[in-house]
């Protein structure tokens, strides 16, 4: 791959999150390649240094924390993680497949509001971390998934999501997915 290739591989992955691309595709180096489940795809998402603090990530040109409402957004985060990482002594990523209903019924937990400043609130969370890559959101299937931008977190990061999982309340609604839709 040559140097123009390569820098443009990169620049795409800065300004526009994880990349999917054909199952042949190779990973530009510095670009982590993640095949899809079902082998029909695959992300190319750019790897971020270990101790990459706001100002890193921002001069590297790469996603941060999500700021906007980001308590909302950190509590949605976690109930995907909890409904979707099926074995947390295993990679991440790519997770299973969970309903919009099973993550809604453990981000009730933490969200004590009416009914529709809950759904505003999940809904609108929801969006931001697909838009993210942190994510997959099949908003008329109701159905959700680990993003590939999970995939970068790194080994003391899974650590510590582990011990939330492990003392975060089940999903209390109905946690099938929709025929067709994993």
């Amino acid at each position: 791959m040559s140097v123009s290739e390569l820098a443009l591989w990169r620049a795409r992955a800065r300004a526009a999150g994880p990349q999917r691309v054909a199952p042949g595709t190779p990973a530009p180096e510095g670009l982590l390649r993640l095949v899809e489940p079902d082998a029909t795809a695959v992300w190319l998402v750019a790897g971020q240094p270990e101790a990459a603090g706001p100002g890193t990530l921002d001069e590297l040109g790469l996603a941060g924390p999500l700021v906007e409402q980001p308590n909302d957004t950190a509590r949605v985060l976690a109930a995907v993680v909890r409904c979707c990482w099926a074995d947390p002594t295993g990679p991440i990523w790519p997770g299973t497949p969970a309903s919009w209903a099973a993550v809604s019924s453990v981000f009730r937990v933490f969200a004590d509001r009416d009914e529709g400043a809950f759904r505003r609130a999940a809904t609108a969370a929801v969006r931001r971390l697909h838009g993210a890559g942190w994510v997959l959101w099949d908003e008329p299937g109701k159905v959700v998934r680990l993003g590939p931008r999970v995939a970068t977190w790194s080994a003391a990061d899974l650590t510590v999501l582990r011990e939330v999982c492990r003392t975060m309340p089940p999903p209390t609604a109905d946690e099938s997915v929709p025929e067709g839709t994993a």
